[in-house]
């Protein structure tokens, strides 16, 4: 049975010696530590300034809150005049591929047959040819005899032919045509000039008229070797090989084959070639003289 209170315990020790004692020394003890303590704060901490405290400084602006970041100047890259050639250059190319386009598919208008633009045309041909190397060497070698191709056709007969009438003119085949024969060997060689307006594709020269004139050039090589210096084809054989170009001299060649030759048929092989050899036409006539009517003689070419 508890008869004392928490109080009078306390009290009554509170009157002992030996817990005045105690709570002496931690008085004391507490006292230093603190002492310690504000002498250390004071050591390490900074001295507060004498005068008042700094007022910070307000911008007059916000601009001057940022300052601008100064780089190092850029420098200019060089201009290179690369791309102003290349530029030129194909500009060029340009111009000229058109200019020649334009030129293949829809040339200027030719001169009519017999007009003043047409006779000035023919004879810068004619000065033309006369420097070509084939022209000069035939014209000069005494076993080969030249006749300009339908000279000796009357004038009234010209425009009914379809070499001398629709056909003729600087335009056509009339710009150039000289025919040279080699009496010995029967061989015929023609120089002759392909006008713009025998076309087929643009730039190429019909294959029609190209047959047109194998058949002539043949055909005058056979009849100067029959007795009767007439006749008449009975079979014609060609070979493509290459396009033969417009606005451009070409030779054509005709050889005679003695094998098989009678006073009434011949054999003619022929070639259509451009002035440096290559061939672009090949053929082979067979030309005959008519038995059941009669045929005007072609003495002359």
């Amino acid at each position: 049975m508890i008869t004392r209170t928490p109080r009078q315990v306390l009290s009554r020790a509170t009157r002992c010696p030996q817990f005045q004692q105690l709570c002496s020394n931690l008085r004391d003890t507490r006292q230093s530590t603190a002492f310690v303590l504000r002498k250390q704060c004071r050591l390490y901490s900074t001295p507060s300034p004498s005068g008042p405290p700094p007022q910070p400084t307000r911008p007059s602006d916000l601009r001057s809150q940022f300052q601008p970041i100064s780089q190092p100047p850029t420098p200019k890259p060089k201009r290179s005049l690369r791309r102003y050639i290349y530029a030129t250059l194909f500009l060029m190319i340009g111009i000229t591929g058109g200019s020649y386009t334009n030129m293949i598919i829809a040339p200027p208008p030719l001169p009519s047959p017999g007009s003043k633009e047409d006779i000035l045309m023919v004879e810068y041909l004619r000065n033309q040819a006369e420097k070509l190397p084939i022209v000069q060497s035939l014209s000069s070698d005494p076993d080969w005899e030249a006749n300009e191709a339908y000279q000796h056709s009357a004038p009234e007969d010209r425009p009914h032919r379809i070499t001398t009438g629709p056909l003729s003119g600087a335009r056509a085949i009339g710009g150039f045509q000289r025919i040279f024969h080699n009496r010995e060997s029967g061989e015929v060689v023609t120089v002759v000039w392909f006008g713009g307006a025998i076309s087929g594709w643009p730039g190429v020269t019909h294959g029609g008229l190209i047959a047109t004139l194998m058949d002539e050039t043949l055909g005058r090589c056979a009849i100067l070797r029959l007795p009767s210096n007439t006749g008449v084809t009975a079979n014609l054989n060609l070979n493509y090989l290459k396009p033969a170009v417009t606005n451009s001299f070409y030779v054509m060649r005709a050889m005679p084959e003695m094998e098989g030759a009678t006073d009434q048929k011949q054999w003619v092989y022929g070639r259509l070639e451009t002035l440096d050899g290559r061939v672009c036409v090949e053929g082979r006539g067979l030309f005959v003289v008519p038995k059941k009517f009669k045929t005007k003689s072609l003495l002359k070419y």
